[in-house]
């Protein structure tokens, strides 16, 4: 005779249906008596205006002079190109930073690491990620017939940064929840010029550091909503 299987158990279904019922009801309740519903209206982007003039103006960064900045077209959207020289340096050190602000509220990270290495006509190798902090980017080796570049690639959004469109999607949710908002995010490409074929990993160092610069001048200058 076959063994009989243990019988899979209802109530455990339930309870996890009504624990996901009850932080539906938490969250919506105090909306239905207030007559705010998320999808009475599109919820705004209240620091828009600051992330789409990045497309304008580029980022500004402590100790850096910006050589140049230009807003230019790849994949069909706008971004900001600037070329930047750390100041006092016997030694001057310099970067490259791309950036694709957020255009509208209903605007959301898709394609923009497609859209830049097409543009862009690179060729990459080793692949990688670095962790810090609340910032998780995407790092790897670049180059064209002419440059090299080690790069790191990341979605900027307030607290947090991450490469994936995934990580925003959720902060999103929970945004319009809670705060009837939607989260702001920029594109962030990050290049540092290397020698050819060089090892990109002497350069994780400076990735890592100048992507939490970047990242902290977006989140006082940009995020932080004007009064």
């Amino acid at each position: 005779m076959a063994a009989s299987l243990p019988s899979s158990r209802p109530w455990l279904k339930w309870l996890v249906v009504g624990i996901f019922a009850a932080v539906i009801a938490a969250v919506a309740i105090p909306q239905y008596f207030s007559g705010q519903w998320p999808w009475q209206s599109p919820p705004d982007v209240p620091q828009i205006r600051d992330v789409r003039s990045l497309k304008e103006t580029g980022l500004a960064l402590e100790g850096w002079t910006n050589d140049f900045q230009q807003k230019i077209t790849m994949g069909g959207d706008q971004w900001s190109v600037q070329q930047l020289t750390q100041d006092g340096n016997a030694t001057p050190e310099q970067m490259v930073l791309f950036l694709k602000p957020q255009g509208q509220a209903t605007d959301q990270p898709e394609v923009e690491w497609i859209d830049i290495k097409g543009a862009q006509k690179w060729q990459t190798s080793h692949p990688g990620k670095l962790h810090t902090d609340a910032l998780t980017v995407d790092t790897f080796r670049a180059w064209t017939a002419s440059q090299t570049f080690a790069v790191a690639q990341w979605y900027a959004l307030p607290e947090t940064g991450h490469p994936a469109p995934h990580h925003w999607f959720w902060r999103d949710q929970k945004y319009q929840w809670s705060r009837n908002e939607r989260m702001p995010w920029v594109a962030v490409s990050l290049l540092i010029p290397m020698p050819p074929l060089g090892d990109v990993s002497l350069f994780y160092a400076d990735l890592e550091r100048l992507s939490q610069l970047v990242q902290a001048s977006l989140e006082s200058n940009v995020f932080t909503p004007s009064a």
